[in-house]
């Protein structure tokens, strides 16, 4: 008797105080069970106590609730009937007619059982057995995470799973199917002995993952087949090998892992197949392959650490497996660290170019660039100080070296004058120190085939701004406006860019609203904006009181002294002349859900536009149109002649119903009325099953790389995981 008295100690408890509708907590935590019921009666010959009314057992974290119940203290079983629920401690609840349970509640027999899972994932079946508190195994059983159709419950849910037997592992956090069909609104569309996946609590969980299939002109047909380890709760492997009929297999492994002060991820491929140097120019069987990972690490409160590298076999391999990462690679090795207004960084940069043309020897590598930047409390008069340090090693294996110290110290001052208008003084002193090697000073070559020399040089410049602007407000019913005219005077020696300091960080110049107000135009250190010159503009600004907006700016610039072009300024770069060309931008927001922006930079003597770049968003999310149009024209960048762009670009968004939605996207070359690529799509998602398929015109050429039609489509199915494939 004791021992059913530890099961389901209360039971003798209620018997004893025989009281119908009286539901009582246990006071001692020795009886570790709770029965609470309408009407409770014992009989003392036969050891079997029934409840009956709003039955409800609690033992541990489980709880059974249903219409009647009896225990039968000497077999310590536990009869339960009408609108059975067992509540388990994962959140699980089971339903039933019937159900014949341990005094435990960790054994079962259950007829007619349903399962609601945490992620409202349904299992139901003909009856069902509850073993070790752990196992759930249901005859003839369904599985869906489907919703039901509200007007008629009755009808197949778009897909689930029927099997002879499924048994759900709770412990092991896997449901397992045999002989098993999957149907489509109640069709069998595919047969299985014997499946599992994981069930709903699960994140993570060994196992292979759904393939996908594609083709292409250059690889054939593939399937790439990703099988998923998890090593530990913080490290895992995928392994993804592509499988083609043109050429030989591809490894592709991705290790990730979670430390507890940061993370690691890191992608790498690699096969033995054939290389396109140039038209009809073949290299066989060739080592290819790439490396993509990153890594973040904080070391304390103050400073972290990290790294970035991508690298690859060849310029053309990332985009003939359809890798990420056709521009450009970088590498890079960084430690950087914050402290108040301080801020200290030294990164590592190592480049790969994935043009035809790009020449691995006159790669810059950066090792170290060193980063100190501090600004001051506020301090006499609100003013404040800072300090930029600078340190570059840049290196070769062909061509230049440079190596570079800068330190700027500046002062800043705001004040307001006695009408309102607005002031800010701004007093800097920039020096450098150059140690230059294998340089030509008379050429812009990084790899000079003329005499070049290795020697240092420096320079030494101090500027000083006062930029002042007065806003002019006007409130009024409905909007408020303000009118703003900015001005600032700059004031720094003539010169400044000997040719015997080489050009590395300042080479890409554009003259544009966002600097036409900065001290320095250009973007890096090795340039700067000389002479004196004076920066105006006027800014406007309307607020409706609906939340309506709009902004517009125009401004220009002019330089006191003429500028040697050739030797900083490229040619229709807009600021090669004393007087620099008009730019400006327009926003606008009239109404929710319409977006315009305009920028420009037009000619200061015709206002021909010189650059134009429209953007528009139109439309909430059930009808998004999005569109971009981009005009530039011929200019030199610095290194070559660019000739005329003009380019649209016009996207679609829309959700046409609670599941569906399409999207279509076109790239076009106005200039030469040539299409760049185009696509459309259409999606399908709901709380089961998320269907995306989408149509892609690419007109890229590049050895082997070809243009192509690419289709795919997607199907993945919640908890099962999904298939792809493409041509």
């Amino acid at each position: 008797m004791r021992r059913s008295l530890k099961y389901l100690g209360l039971a003798t408890v209620l018997a004893a105080i025989a009281c119908p509708g009286y539901a009582q907590d246990l006071p001692s935590p020795d009886i570790p069970a709770l029965i609470q019921a309408e009407e409770i009666n014992f009989d003392e010959n036969l050891g079997i106590v029934v409840a009956k009314g709003n039955v409800e057992i609690t033992q541990e974290d489980r709880v059974l609730q249903a219409d009647s119940v009896s225990y039968n203290m000497r077999s310590d079983v536990v009869n339960a009937s009408g609108n059975v629920r067992l509540v388990e401690p994962s959140g699980e609840i089971i339903f039933a007619e019937f159900v014949e349970v341990t005094g435990d509640l960790r054994e079962a027999f259950i007829r007619d059982i349903r399962i609601l899972m945490t992620d409202r994932s349904r299992l139901a079946g003909a009856n069902g057995q509850r073993t070790e508190g752990n196992f759930t195994e249901v005859n003839k059983g369904v599985f869906s995470p489907c919703e039901l159709c509200r007007d008629d419950p009755t009808r197949p849910p778009l897909w689930q799973l029927k099997a002879g037997r499924v048994i759900h592992d709770q412990e092991d956090q896997t449901i397992r199917y045999h002989d098993a069909w999957l149907e489509i609104y109640g069709v069998p569309v595919a047969y299985t002995p014997y499946f599992q996946h994981p069930d709903p609590t699960v994140r993570r969980k060994t196992g292979f993952l759904a393939p996908t299939f594609g083709r292409s002109g250059r690889l054939g047909v593939t399937v790439q087949t990703p099988f998923f380890w998890e090593i530990s709760p913080d490290r895992d492997l995928t392994i993804s090998p592509i499988f083609t009929t043109a050429e030989s297999a591809v490894f592709v492994g991705t290790y990730r892992e979670a430390f507890r002060n940061g993370e690691l991820e890191l992608t790498t491929s690699a096969t033995v197949a054939d290389r396109e140097e140039k038209v009809g120019d073949v290299d066989r069987n060739v080592f290819r392959g790439h490396v993509d990972g990153t890594g973040r690490f904080d070391i304390d409160d103050t400073w972290r650490m990290g790294f970035d590298v991508n690298r690859a076999s060849d310029d053309t391999y990332l985009r003939v497996y359809k890798f990420p990462g056709g521009g450009d690679l970088t590498s890079r090795l960084y430690a950087e660290g914050f402290r108040g207004r301080n801020y200290l960084s030294v990164n590592n940069f190592v480049y790969q170019g994935l043009q035809d043309g790009d020449d691995d020897g006159e790669t810059p590598i950066v090792s170290p660039l060193i980063d100190y930047n501090f600004l001051s409390q506020p301090m006499f008069w609100d003013s404040t100080f800072s300090l930029d340090t600078n340190v570059l090693a840049l290196t070769r294996t062909d061509g230049r070296d440079s190596n570079r110290l800068s330190v700027e110290g500046g002062w800043r001052l705001p004040f307001t004058g006695p009408l309102g208008d607005r002031y800010e003084v701004n007093a800097l002193v920039t020096t450098d120190g150059y140690w230059v090697n294998g340089n030509d000073p008379n050429s812009d070559e990084v790899n000079p085939s003329t005499d070049t020399k290795d020697y240092f040089t420096g320079r030494v410049v101090p500027r000083l701004a006062l930029n002042w602007r007065y806003p002019f407000v006007q409130a009024n019913p409905g909007f408020s406006q303000i009118v703003e005219p900015i001005a600032q005077v700059v004031l720094a020696p003539e010169g400044g860019n000997p040719r015997k300091i080489p050009d590395e960080d300042s080479i890409d110049f554009e003259f544009d609203d966002t600097n036409l107000f900065s001290l320095n135009r250009f973007p890096g250190i090795d340039r700067v904006d000389p002479g004196q010159r004076v920066d105006y503009g006027l800014k406007w600004s309307i607020t409706g009181n609906d939340g309506s907006y709009g902004t517009a700016f125009v401004g220009q610039s002019y330089r006191f002294q003429e500028v040697d072009q050739e030797d900083l300024f490229p040619e229709d770069s807009g600021v090669e002349d004393q007087l620099s060309d008009i730019v400006g931008r327009v926003e606008l927001r009239p109404r929710e859900f319409l977006d315009l922006t305009y920028r420009f930079r037009a000619d200061k003597d015709t206002f021909s536009l010189k650059r134009s770049e429209i953007s528009a968003s139109v439309g909430p999310q059930a009808f998004n149109f999005n569109a971009t149009y981009t005009f530039i024209d011929d200019f030199d960048s610095g290194e070559e002649i660019i000739d005329q762009r003009e380019e649209l670009r016009v996207r679609v968004n829309s959700k046409i119903g609670r599941y569906w939605s399409i999207f279509g996207e076109h790239r076009r070359d106005i200039e030469r009325d040539e299409a760049l690529s185009w696509e459309a799509g259409v999606t399908y998602e709901d709380e089961c099953i998320t269907i995306r398929g989408a149509f892609e015109r690419s007109f890229f050429n590049d050895r082997d790389v070809e243009q192509e039609d690419a289709f795919f489509v997607n199907v993945s199915f919640k908890h099962l995981g999904g298939i792809g494939g493409g041509n």
